[in-house]
């Protein structure tokens, strides 16, 4: 039978669970549901957990009555994650499609004006993390964003004009003629992309505060600048601005395969087969020259290949990003030749590898292993 406490527990998390699905705005009766504020990630792996809590119950053969609880959690959990899926695919749909309402500061008067614009990014600005945004999002609905904190932007058409490419906030590149309806944000990404999400989502209409536009010459000097980098930046980040305030291909390269989820230490091994140290990053965030490390190598072209033939193996970003993958290949074209090597990653096709046979490699030897079973298979 059940115990007291044991009931208690349970009976807590439920509603405890129940309670923090919805939150009051602003002491109005406007309730906005969790989905709305908490990332996508976060939502499936409770959901996941408490599936696995369930689960152990029910083959444990516990009390029905504690099993009624945690169904009744799960149960919640669920009707939590098809509501955030059917609001991100809402939101993945519509994202960027509308007017925003800008409130634009004069820098000279102080006066405000509203004018509305679509949101734009420039491509190689910091990557946006979508938790962060989700973050933004909980704070603005709640009434608790701080409206004294500036969003810097561009007009669109200066900074294409510039020669910078410009995205919307699907990812899309922006052609001259579609520049004009656009600000593009140099600082506030994440706040601006919050309150385009609410405004699909919550029913209501927000506006951007404290808006300032600037005339910006070099926006990744200028990014550098205002960032104070080495404070708030993740390598990830330095590295991708990088590709802004520098004429070096690698790190416009790096770049992409970044935007595609690569760890910018593998993206650095996969085109010169050495690592940057944070010495040589910061020379080209002031758009020094960078001279590579000794026995670096840099090699688009071999990179590219390797990487379009992982991926034609069916090998995900997940797995391709991991050091030993392109550490293993390089070791065994030392080893053979450059030719016998990219020969055994091309045959890596024919193996049909699953999941769960590349989730076994745990090093070097595991993927060079593989490459010869491919060139014996042939």
């Amino acid at each position: 039978m059940i115990t007291q406490t044991i009931y208690k527990t349970l009976k807590f998390r439920i509603m405890n669970s129940i309670n923090n699905a919805t939150m009051t705005v602003n002491n109005q009766e406007t309730v906005i549901n969790s989905s709305t504020v908490i990332n996508m990630e976060e939502v499936t792996k409770k959901l996941q957990k408490e599936e696995k809590v369930l689960q152990r119950l029910t083959k444990s053969k516990a009390d029905a009555s504690v099993i009624t609880i945690q169904e009744q959690i799960v149960s919640r959990l669920q009707t939590q994650h098809e509501e955030a899926v059917a609001k991100e695919e809402l939101i993945k749909k519509h994202i960027g499609d509308s007017l925003v309402t800008f409130s634009v500061v004069d820098d000279e008067t102080g006066a405000r004006s509203e004018i509305r614009k679509k949101i734009a990014f420039v491509r190689h600005n910091r990557p946006v993390d979508n938790k962060k945004v989700d973050g933004f999002i909980s704070i603005i609905a709640s009434g608790k964003y701080e409206k004294a904190y500036p969003i810097i932007v561009i007009e669109a058409e200066k900074a294409f004009a510039k020669g910078y490419e410009v995205q919307n906030l699907k990812g899309e590149k922006l052609i001259q003629e579609e520049a004009k309806e656009y600000f593009c944000i140099l600082d506030g990404q994440h706040r601006s992309k919050a309150f385009a999400k609410l405004n699909i989502t919550s029913g209501n209409t927000y506006t951007i505060p404290n808006v300032h536009v600037k005339e910006v010459e070099n926006i990744g000097e200028y990014l550098v600048d205002i960032n104070g980098v080495g404070t708030s930046w993740s390598q990830k980040d330095r590295v991708t601005v990088a590709a802004l305030t520098t004429d070096d291909e690698l790190f416009t390269n790096v770049a992409e395969l970044l935007d595609e989820g690569f760890n910018q230490s593998t993206a650095m091994l996969i085109f010169t087969g050495k690592k940057l140290s944070n010495g040589q990053i910061n020379h080209a965030l002031k758009g020094e020259k960078v001279t590579l490390p000794k026995d670096a190598q840099k090699n688009i072209e071999r990179g590219h290949r390797f990487v379009t033939l992982c991926k034609a193996a069916s090998i995900k970003v997940q797995f391709i990003t991991k050091r030993y993958f392109i550490d293993g290949f390089n070791s065994y074209a030392a080893a053979t030749n450059e030719e016998t090597a990219f020969k055994a990653l091309a045959k890596l096709k024919d193996l049909k590898l699953t999941e769960e046979r590349l989730k076994k490699i745990k090093g070097n030897n595991d993927f060079i292993c593989l490459l010869k079973e491919a060139l014996q298979a042939a």
